[in-house]
């Protein structure tokens, strides 16, 4: 994903193309960059809706770890859900997928440019807040997937 003149777009697609699957030319400067931050609108959201589902899931006795392959081909089918719902149940966060700081940062910049653009972001901005309850239980550099105990139980 790149914004700028689609005459330098093309100048360079070649050498992108060699460390990368695709490359989208967006519109201007900055195009790339917004496009980072959709997709990190999708991301965010996906991760804290997966841990609620997930917790749900748990909470009412449900084996969380067989919800990717009973969700499988549906519309709730994703990637995240296959791949974060699992880490979650099983608490892998090493290697992280992400950290915490860097999700939030990347939703924390989405609102300011909403608010920039007078673009309604609610969902976005509810994670952002999920974000930051989670670096505040959890640190700044932990796996971005703890977001899930966040609605943990003591025992």
């Amino acid at each position: 994903m790149a914004g700028g003149d689609i005459a330098d777009v093309e100048r360079v697609r070649s050498y992108v193309l060699a460390m990368a699957r695709r490359f989208t030319h967006m519109g201007p400067n900055g195009a790339g960059q917004t496009t980072k931050l959709c997709n990190q609108v999708i991301v965010g959201c996906a991760m804290a809706v997966l841990a609620e589902a997930t917790r749900l899931a748990v909470n009412a006795g449900i084996d969380a770890n067989r919800l990717p392959e009973a969700l499988a081909g549906g519309f709730a089918d994703s990637i995240p859900l296959q791949l974060f719902v699992p880490r979650m149940v099983q608490g892998i966060h090493s290697p992280p997928l992400g950290h915490i700081a860097t999700m939030l940062k990347d939703l924390d910049t989405v609102a300011a440019l909403a608010q920039t653009t007078s673009t309604p972001v609610p969902m976005a901005t509810l994670a952002g807040q999920l974000f930051r309850l989670a670096k505040a239980a959890r640190g700044a550099d932990a796996d971005a997937l703890e977001i899930y105990k966040l609605s943990a139980t003591e025992h």
